[in-house]
């Protein structure tokens, strides 16, 4: 059977113009998260179309196809660099990645302009539609142990190079904290930028990339502007649950935080101590809202291109719609943390960076359907 013509995957004419076009692929793509980040049948079919609109929209590659046909070559090359792309490639990283594959300066400006002009098309609304940031799974608790899991399975695949980010990314938080003030500001600021470059380390490993030490400072350049206001939003956040823990703690909970003098627990007066214990309790139940609408949101930056309000809120939203598999999630690192302190901080060398891989399989879960990470582990 003769394959379907590019104008039939569209489902337009030969004589059709560049808006009927451009009209058709928006159609046809209105729900354009779904299919981005869906598998299987749903990547199949969005990719077809884009391809097929790639070649129609532009006048060039729309007569070549009208006087040879398909070209076989260039769709295959084209699904490859669409697939980097909806994998949270900026241009500059898709453009490194494909000289990396040895084509052509002509090959790579052709395939970097296919991929832009998918890019521009804005997305059309559907009847009944939702707002983009409302799409998210709410899974059963036995999912935070499966997170735990596949993070690890992530470590495993380079885990000497997890190791010596994560010492680079202590090594320079504590260097920040000796600087007073200033240095606490700039690492609650830097931390979603450290954040993203390491969840985009994970997609990369996952789809058979190399985890290199540039990973810890991609975030640099990628999406910088939106990280930075989610870490904005975490300073403040921290600054006002520590006013308000002062405030239920008193004048002892104001000299422990700010080191005006030495407190001794065992010595204060009963009431003083059910304060102290009343504020620290008041302030980690502040602190839970601040963690769910931060937790997501580099991932949601930089890989659904959210602006961080937008991020903060999704990230929430889908927090709280998994609070039991974030519980059981909890309960796994509160289990590992005590183990590394019976092991003298050793154990820290796996908590670490299962943090940060297990929290990229809780974003693939939750966010793009992908209830197991598929990779193999040598």
């Amino acid at each position: 059977m003769a394959e379907e013509s590019l104008y039939a995957v569209l489902g337009v004419s030969g004589e059709s113009l560049q808006e009927d076009i451009v009209q058709a692929f928006r159609a046809r793509s209105f729900d354009r998260d779904a299919l981005e980040k869906g598998g299987g049948e749903e990547r199949l079919r969005f990719t077809a179309w884009a391809h097929a609109y790639a070649v129609l929209s532009d006048s060039g590659l729309r007569a070549k196809y009208d006087a040879s046909g398909l070209d076989e070559s260039f769709r295959e090359k084209f699904a490859l660099a669409l697939g980097l792309a909806l994998k949270g490639y900026d241009d500059e990283m898709l453009a490194e990645y494909l000289s990396r594959l040895s084509f052509d300066e002509k090959t790579i400006a052709e395939l970097m302009a296919a991929v832009s002009r998918v890019r521009e098309v804005p997305q059309a609304p559907s009847p009944g539609r939702q707002e983009d940031f409302a799409g998210y799974r709410k899974l059963r608790a036995g999912q935070g142990w499966q997170w735990v899991k596949e993070g690890f399975l992530l470590f495993r695949k380079s885990p000497l190079i997890w190791i010596v980010l994560c010492m680079i990314l202590t090594g320079i938080g504590l260097t920040l904290s000796l600087i007073p003030v200033a240095g606490e500001i700039v690492l609650y600021l830097a931390s979603p930028l450290f954040a993203a470059g390491l969840m985009q380390g994970c997609r990369d490993l996952e789809g058979g990339g190399e985890l290199e030490l540039a990973h810890l400072f991609l975030g640099f350049r990628k999406d910088a502007s939106q990280l930075v206001r989610i870490g904005g939003v975490y300073l403040f956040g921290q600054i006002l649950i520590l006013g308000i823990m002062v405030a239920f703690g008193g004048d002892p909970m104001e000299k422990l935080f700010f080191g005006t003098a030495d407190i001794d627990p065992a010595t204060l007066p009963p009431a003083e101590t059910s304060r102290v214990m009343l504020a620290l309790f008041v302030g980690m139940a502040v602190s839970v809202p601040l963690m769910m609408m931060i937790w997501f949101a580099p991932l949601l930056v930089i890989f659904r291109r959210l602006q961080a309000k937008d991020a903060m809120q999704l990230s929430f939203v889908a927090c709280l719609g998994n609070m039991r598999p974030f519980l059981v999630f909890g309960s796994v690192f509160l289990f590992l943390a005590f183990l590394s302190g019976i092991t003298f901080g050793l154990g820290l060398l796996l908590m670490i960076p299962l943090i940060f891989t297990s929290t990229y399989a809780s974003y693939r879960d939750i966010f793009e359907g992908s209830p197991h990470v598929d990779i193999e582990v040598e």
